[in-house]
Parts: C-alpha cells; sequence; structure tokens
C-alpha cells in the first residue's frame, strides 16, 4: 500500500476509535518508490458498512496532477449497478455515485469528502494519476 499523507491516517485511526470503519481490503498498489519510472495506481474491496451507517473515505484534498478513480459493482448478473451509493465531492458539489463509474479529476481541483453512504454488495474502487506517488494538498 502507497504511504498515505498523515491527515489521512489521522482521520482513519479517529473514525477507527469512534467505531465509524469500514470494511475494506486493500488489494494492490504501485507508485514510483517500489517500481521506477512507475506512476501510481492502487484498488481496494469496499466490503460492508458496520451498523450501515455511512462512513468518510477522504477529506476535501487536491492534487498536482490529474486523477482518476472507479468504482465497480460486483453483482455478475448486473454489473453496471454499483450495489450501493457513494457520495464524492468535486468543486464544492456532491455528486452521488449509483452505477460502476470512472471519474476523471483534473489537477488542482479539490475532490472530496468521499463518502459511502450504503453497500448492498462489494464494491471495487480503483484509483490512479499520473504522479509517481500519491500526494494530497
Amino acid at each position: 500500500m502507497p504511504p498515505r499523507p498523515p491527515e489521512y491516517v489521522k482521520m482513519m485511526n479517529d473514525q477507527a476509535k469512534q467505531g465509524k470503519t469500514l470494511d475494506r481490503t486493500m488489494m494492490m498498489c504501485i507508485q514510483d518508490s517500489f517500481v521506477k519510472g512507475a506512476f501510481f495506481a492502487g484498488c481496494e474491496w469496499l466490503w460492508e458498512l458496520p451498523g450501515g451507517k455511512p462512513v468518510q473515505i477522504e477529506t476535501e484534498h487536491k492534487h498536482d496532477f490529474d486523477e482518476i478513480i472507479a468504482f465497480v459493482g460486483s453483482n455478475r448478473n448486473s454489473p453496471r449497478e454499483l450495489g450501493g451509493e457513494i457520495e464524492l465531492w468535486m468543486g464544492g458539489e456532491p455528486y452521488s455515485i449509483t452505477k460502476s463509474s470512472y471519474i476523471y479529476i483534473p489537477k488542482g481541483l479539490k475532490h472530496c469528502p468521499l463518502i459511502v453512504k450504503r453497500l448492498d454488495t462489494p464494491v471495487f474502487m480503483f484509483e490512479s494519476g499520473n504522479n509517481s506517488a500519491y500526494i494530497m494538498k
């Protein structure tokens, strides 16, 4: 897993202390510090919301690089359905995601929080950017 900024680690630790964690599994990641010349990319499974309550997994930030985020549902009979609801804020506006989606975030655009509001089935999350590491500003 790539190193996360201190403010992200603090938020995750605070949520864990409050019992507001999300059952998730980091699967793979790559960045320049692992493979010289690589851009960053990572993926994880989002499994379930303990107690069914929404959980914020990112705080508002921006990057000096473009980023893409993808959310993919796991119901093989309806793969375009997300199987839940995720709220992503971009430029101060909330967007509700209920379909399998790719989201493009241009460099410099403030985005997040990212809030997992509902998970009916597991959701696969992928993120990547044209930078050597994941760096929040």
